[in-house]
């Protein structure tokens, strides 16, 4: 039946399906061939597939998963009923058993700490699957008994360029399917500007061909966008882009601006921009108001920085 969200319709539905970096969908793909996988952490920004690969592995090994949003179900009654309830049982079907816990790194000490003696338990039947932004907010004795796959990649990186181009591929074959007009260079240029956030891309997409044509307009909602009013202060303009933005993460938004700027900043000011976006980001970890935070992050820069 077909699904009204592109990121439902077209999600991967199996490991070879799925835009990695190659040495990444080389293991999975021998996870594949064997049947079986060990412990994963797969830890990187929002949007770049580590939910997608975790069900489409399942998929592939036929296993019996368990999903829970640990964004939602944080507790550690949670973890110690449902949890406990479904690696206790072996599968009816006689195959894998897994227990998916997306966004692990919003679970609480204790329920993390539960968790590493419920991996331990039932390591002989059951594997887990944590999927996180923040590795790090995840306790070390979990990570000894995870394999941690890393989904981070920078836009210097080779890999960076080869992944849009997998994905910008993808992206046409949606395009046309669903009759939708479009520039390939307007196209290239959005999602050169906001990969790897691939879910975020297709979303943003399908928002703004309705009308049947993709316009240049896209590239307005684009980090490069933001730092071109940086750079020309208008600071007017790059109060209503962060506020505009003020659904989309704070840290990830953040990250996305710091790489935009790389290209666009005099080089002896990018020692300066990285103490200024430092100071902020503690301000946000710190859970200071993350639209003023990352406003007056934008507002140092545009004062302090100087552009090529």
């Amino acid at each position: 039946m077909s699904k009204y969200l592109w990121v439902e319709e077209y999600a991967p539905q199996t490991v070879a399906d799925c835009i990695l970096p190659q040495t990444v969908k080389q293991t999975f793909l021998h996870y594949v061939k064997d049947g079986q996988f060990p412990n994963l952490i797969l830890a990187g920004p929002a949007g770049s597939g580590k939910t997608s690969l975790a069900r489409a592995l399942c998929n592939d090994v036929g296993a019996d998963f368990l999903f829970i949003n640990a964004s939602l179900d944080r507790g550690i009654g949670e973890v110690r009923t449902t949890v406990a309830q479904f690696a206790s049982c072996t599968s009816l079907t006689g195959g894998n058993k897994v227990v998916f816990l997306d966004e692990a790194d919003n679970l609480t000490q204790d329920s993390q700490k539960a968790l590493r003696a419920l991996i331990e338990e039932f390591q002989n039947h059951c594997r887990f699957i944590l999927t996180c932004n923040y590795p790090y907010n995840i306790i070390e004795a979990i990570h000894s008994r995870c394999n941690v796959v890393d989904f981070s990649i920078r836009r210097e990186d080779p890999t960076f360029k080869k992944l849009v181009g997998e994905f910008g591929m993808r992206v046409v074959e949606i395009l046309k399917k669903n009759k939708i007009e479009f520039d390939p260079k307007v196209l290239v240029k959005y999602l050169e500007s906001s990969a790897p956030d691939w879910r975020g891309i297709l979303n943003n997409l399908q928002g703004k061909t309705q009308t049947g044509k993709l316009t240049s307009d896209i590239l307005d909602e684009t980090p490069e966008a933001l730092v071109d009013l940086i750079k020309h202060k208008k600071w007017n303009d790059v109060q209503k882009w962060v506020s505009d933005h003020a659904m989309i993460h704070p840290k990830h938004l953040e990250l996305s601006i710091y790489d935009a700027l790389q290209s666009k900043l005099a080089n002896e000011s990018k020692p300066l921009a990285v103490l200024i976006f430092a100071e902020q980001s503690d301000k946000i970890l710190r859970g200071a108001d993350a639209y003023i935070s990352l406003l007056a992050l934008c507002t140092r820069i545009m004062m302090e920085c100087e552009f090529k």
